[in-house]
């Protein structure tokens, strides 16, 4: 099993910053912004050292929750600041982006980084999409079709022309081209059937998130029979889950910690109206199945417990769903600082993960 580090570039809330989205952007403080990421680069270079193989990052705006509103610009100041740990930029979300320029980016970042690069295609939650004034009922089209144009940029040797519907460019001839031949590994990002078939089309991995084994397994089952239909067939590695952690001594003070975050309020909640009308839009599955719109509410934690249970669940998730990858979201409920952050960390490196290797 391999693991991967979650960043957020975690900016230290006051308690006068309201708690909504999108938040004030005259709440921010230059200095609280510049000591978050200088310790996002303290945090990765000690994962590195703990032994993670991949630090990740993902693209999210308007607020301080997740402070990397540009993950091109994170993951190239992350590379240089670090030696052999992956990058994962997980991920853009294209279906709002420049699928060229996307392609151009990320190409140089595994370049730059020695061919450190991990890469997935997100389509992102149904507030981003009001971020730069899209429809988002056209999330899934505009996702599939940038994700269509980023792998054909990184593959085609000629220049070529697209004119699709949501995207068009007379000319797209991307220089420079990935390190990793012929791509980088690639995830498409989602629990839906479109990820789970566009994935297995192309002969990438699935990447699936925040939800119980069960809910998530049925993706990863579905990926597997699509990518046989195909005539090939994943590996673990092809199939990561990012989930939640919550890792303490005892089982008794990790159920004590979530307890206190599942009582207390919602870091950034949305506005009624907001909430209200990104529901109706929110149109997602799980393999196919319908499921229930989430709009600003709670991600559930996966795995929480001692090194002990921590690992037992690791080895049930392992079996239930099928992933190589685990990209852990480390919980620090009630602390104003990041120190039990570090020594989860640190228990994690020293007391789980010698123990899921050869999961």
């Amino acid at each position: 099993m391999q693991v991967s580090y979650f960043e957020t570039a975690r900016y230290q809330v006051p308690p006068t910053v309201p708690a909504e989205w999108p938040v004030p952007p005259g709440a921010y403080d230059p200095e609280t912004g510049a000591k978050a990421y200088q310790g996002m680069v303290d945090r990765v270079r000690h994962v590195e050292e703990l032994g993670f193989d991949w630090v990740s990052l993902s693209e999210h705006h308007y607020s301080p929750r997740i402070l990397t509103p540009n993950i091109a610009v994170s993951g190239s100041y992350i590379a240089a600041q670090s030696k052999t740990i992956k990058i994962a930029i997980l991920g853009p979300i294209v279906s709002q982006s420049n699928p060229v320029q996307v392609a151009e980016e990320m190409a140089m970042l595994d370049t730059l980084s020695n061919g450190r690069l991990v890469f997935g295609m997100l389509r992102g939650t149904t507030n981003e999409y009001l971020t730069f004034d899209l429809n988002p009922a056209e999330a899934r089209e505009r996702t599939t079709e940038a994700m269509e144009l980023v792998l054909k940029a990184w593959t085609e040797p000629q220049p070529f022309g697209w004119q699709g519907r949501h995207f068009q460019f007379r000319t797209v001839s991307v220089w420079p081209r990935p390190l990793q031949q012929p791509l980088p590994p690639t995830y498409s990002l989602g629990t839906s059937r479109e990820s789970c078939e566009f994935s297995a089309r192309h002969h990438i991995g699935l990447g699936v998130s925040f939800a119980p084994f069960e809910v998530v397994a049925k993706s990863t089952r579905y990926y597997r029979q699509e990518c046989a239909r195909h005539g090939w067939e994943p590996t673990p590695e092809q199939m990561l889950y990012r989930a939640n952690i919550l890792l303490a001594e005892t089982d008794e003070e990790a159920h004590d910690l979530l307890e206190k975050q599942r009582s207390g309020p919602a870091a950034f909640p949305m506005r009624a109206g907001v909430r209200d009308a990104l529901l109706k839009l929110d149109q997602r599955n799980v393999a196919g199945e319908a499921r229930t719109p989430n709009v600003g509410g709670s991600l559930p934690t996966s795995f929480y417990g001692s090194p002990d249970t921590v690992v037992e669940q690791i080895k049930r998730c392992r079996e239930e769903v099928g992933v190589g990858v685990l990209d852990l979201a480390f919980q620090n409920p009630g602390a104003p600082d990041t120190g039990r952050l570090m020594q989860s960390l640190e228990l994690f490196a020293e007391k789980v993960l010698p123990r899921i290797r050869d999961v």
